[in-house]
Formats: C-alpha cells, structure tokens, sequence
C-alpha cells in the first residue's frame, strides 16, 4: 500500500511535466495578434483564409520585406526542445518575375545567437503549403549547449517574405504555430476544433536523408504512418500506435534507402491520405 501511494503523486508529477507546455498558435481567424512587417505593408483578411483569416505582406520598398512574430512566442522556448515551427505560405499575387528571393526564410534571434533555416524553394507558391521546421540544434546548426541559450531567451522571430526591389508582390501567411513534442501535447490545451484530419507535404521535399512530416487528426485513435515505395511494397511503419488529437509532428532518417520517390500513407480511423516525396543524396 505505501508503495502504491508513492506511485501515484509521481504519476500525478510526470503526467503535469508531459502536459505542460500547449501548442502556441496564430490563425489569425478573430485579429492579427500583435504582427508586424518590415519593408513593407501588413494586410488582414478575416475570411477567405485557410480556412478562416490570414495575413499579407507586399513588397513596397527595396530591400528585403519580412514578418515579424508577435511577443507571445518568444521568451524562454526551451521546454519546446524537439518541437516544431510550422507555419502556412502561399503567394496571393505573381507579378511574373518567376521567383521570390529568401522567401520562407526564417530568422530565431536572442541577445547571443542568431540562426537561420530556408525551407521554402525559390518559386511562386500557388496554393496553400505547409511547411514544418524542427526545433533541435542540429537543424539549426547549433550544439546543444548554444541551443539552450538561444531557446532560453528567444528576443526576435522573423519569416522573410521578399527580397526583391519594387516588385510589389504580395504573400500570405496563416497556421504559425511552435508545438512541443508530440508526446507532450495535451489534447485539453488547446480547443479541438482548429484541427482536422490531414497530412501535409513532408519538408524538405526533396530531402536527404533527414525529413519532417506534420500531420493533425481531430479526434483521438490508432494511427499509423507509413512509407511505401512506388510498387506499393512497404519500406518502413514511422508511426503505429495511439495518438491524440492535434498536431504531430514525425521525422524520418532514410540514410539506410536507396534514392528514389516514396509515398508516405497516414491512416488513423477511416481517414486515409497519401502523398510523395523524394530522396535525392
């Protein structure tokens, strides 16, 4: 009996440690949330989003034009160790000039450390994209022990938008969230409903050999993501097991495959959605 007792408050502990820390997230869909641009205008749209309200940046100046991420998500971010930066893109004018320079390209800056990462390829996005950046040093470039300093006090978060001069496109942005680690996520953290059943497109795609996929189900299940090669025999199971609802975010290490195009198949309940990507070494 006493060992039972003191099994139970540790539980109670581990459980609370685990479920801390919520998603943090911007969908734009009641106001634009303390967002700001440099190098040019800020638009809100409070419908026609994806699929409720986004914001908008057009180039006005020379110089590169960037969103700046509102104060709710900076701070000390290292209990978001392992997580994610994800966000939505899509270009909502194309003037013609064929691409946008450093578009996608994003900025975390503290009073130390300055880091970047472009997950964004150099070209018109026509339709909405998701894009997932994992929060762990090696993405970045960092060891370990800059990764915690940067994380621990996090002053400046920026998404680059345009580099090119008086071209006057314009850019949307929706979705930007930071997630901890899936297996942190509590489902009671944040409300059900911004979350439907989808897979998005692995990033980067192509990869090699790491990749990220982020996917979100809207209710609680057993689900499994798994690879497959283009004769349809499976390669690898990434996930199986059960999963609550909300975002996840999964990635997978193909070192150990031979070059080539992959479909990557989630199946939780009835949903089932596949899509492609490439392994280019």
């Amino acid at each position: 009996m006493k060992s039972f007792l003191f099994i139970l408050p540790l539980c109670f502990l581990c459980n609370t440690f685990l479920f801390s820390q919520p998603v943090i997230l911007s969908d734009f869909d009641i106001s634009s949330e303390g967002w700001s641009v440099s190098g040019g205008l800020l638009y809100y749209h409070s419908s026609e989003g994806n699929p409720g309200g986004f914001i908008e940046f057009e180039d006005d100046q020379d110089g590169r034009g960037v969103f700046i991420v509102p104060g709710n998500f900076l701070g000390d971010l290292r209990d978001y160790n392992l997580g994610s930066l994800n966000f939505d893109l899509k270009n909502t004018y194309d003037n013609g000039q064929d691409s946008l320079y450093g578009y996608g390209n994003v900025t975390i800056s503290s009073s130390n450390f300055y880091v970047e990462k472009n997950v964004v390829p150099l070209g018109y996005i026509s339709e909405w994209t998701s894009f997932s950046i994992p929060l762990t040093a090696g993405d970045w470039g960092l060891t370990e022990s800059g990764w915690d300093s940067l994380l621990s006090d996090v002053t400046d978060i920026r998404i680059q938008m345009d580099a090119q001069w008086n071209y006057y496109d314009r850019s949307g942005l929706d979705n930007f969230s930071i997630s901890p680690y899936s297996t942190g996520i509590d489902p009671s953290s944040f409300d059900n409903k911004l979350f439907g059943y989808q897979l998005n497109q692995n990033s980067p795609n192509p990869f090699n050999p790491i990749t990220t996929i982020r996917f979100s189900l809207s209710k609680p299940g057993f689900t499994t993501l798994k690879v497959y090669d283009l004769l349809g025999k499976e390669v690898v199971t990434i996930v199986s097991e059960r999963l609550n609802p909300g975002m996840h975010t999964i990635t997978w290490n193909a070192s150990n495959y031979p070059n080539g195009v992959y479909l990557y198949q989630l199946k939780s309940g009835e949903f089932i959605q596949t899509k492609k990507m490439v392994l280019m070494k």
